[in-house]
């Protein structure tokens, strides 16, 4: 796999906000579309159909279902056999910020080769929230969560060949990670437009078209993301020090930037966690 992407993986955090075992007889999601999570399913048992636009696809024992956000899509059942499905609710994303999935072409179904070393996960990812109150099963939700991502994903990319990302598209996986590493060097487009040998207004626009927004609207979300862990893990820094530290040249250009994207303030963001937090 290309580097960069491993390098994007490493740093990627992944989030469950929902995940359970259903048994149904009847289906009937119609127009469905998830706001900002992917939802996966895996189809134990049972039939069903899945149809994404014009086309329909055939769900049967064994297959793994990927929806991203904002897809509109059927799911249901026209026959009366018993399903039991396996279904989780994440995000995977660097500084809650980037979404590194569309960077691997996922299919929207596919079969699942691993199913028994699945389904015993599974069990086990439904074990740790039944211990929800016990520390060593928080840790064990978190582990059991990555080694289902591991589990879906390795045959999803292993299959696709666009994870060996085309060689026009390898400058800016690189820029991609440069920013992702340290969003708060200084970023300049016309030396980014320089480094690959293109018109500043093309890499603006084909970043955007790659990876879902601009590189400076990438680079301020990310040391944004950055300066509210500043603000909450090391209180004695001042918002200053919290600017200086991230290589903004005014305090005052922070704090605006800052106010921006959060709605308030830098103080009154750390005022507002800690007493959310207490």
């Amino acid at each position: 796999m290309n580097q960069y992407l491993i390098k994007l993986l490493q740093q990627a955090e992944l989030n469950v906000s929902e995940f359970a075992i259903h048994t149904r007889r009847e289906m009937n999601f119609r127009d469905r579309a998830f706001s900002s999570e992917y939802m996966m399913s895996y189809h134990k048992t049972g039939t069903a159909k899945l149809r994404i636009g014009d086309a329909v696809y055939e769900i049967v024992p064994g297959s793994v279902i990927f929806i991203p956000p904002h897809l509109i899509h059927d799911q249901y059942k026209d026959t009366d056999d018993e399903a039991v499905i396996l279904w989780w609710h994440f995000t995977y994303k660097v500084e809650r910020v980037l979404d590194v999935l569309p960077l691997f072409q996922i299919p929207y179904i596919y079969q699942l080769k691993q199913k028994e070393r699945f389904e015993t996960v599974f069990e086990q990812l439904m074990e740790s929230r039944r211990n929800a109150s016990s520390l060593p099963a928080a840790i064990l939700q978190k582990a059991k969560s990555l080694e289902l991502l591991y589990l879906l994903f390795d045959e999803a990319i292993g299959q696709r060949a666009a994870a060996d990302t085309a060689a026009s598209q390898q400058s800016f996986l690189g820029i991609l990670c440069q920013i992702v590493q340290q969003p708060e060097k200084p970023l300049s487009l016309t030396e980014m437009a320089q480094q690959l040998h293109l018109n500043t207004a093309y890499v603006s626009s084909r970043f955007k078209e790659l990876y879902g927004m601009s590189p400076i609207g990438l680079q301020r979300r990310l040391r944004i993301e950055k300066a509210k862990a500043l603000l909450l893990t090391d209180l004695d820094m001042s918002v200053t020090q919290v600017a200086e530290a991230l290589h903004f040249s005014e305090v005052t250009n922070f704090t605006r930037l800052f106010k921006k994207y959060t709605g308030m303030a830098p103080i009154q963001y750390r005022r507002f966690m800690q007493e959310t937090i207490t």
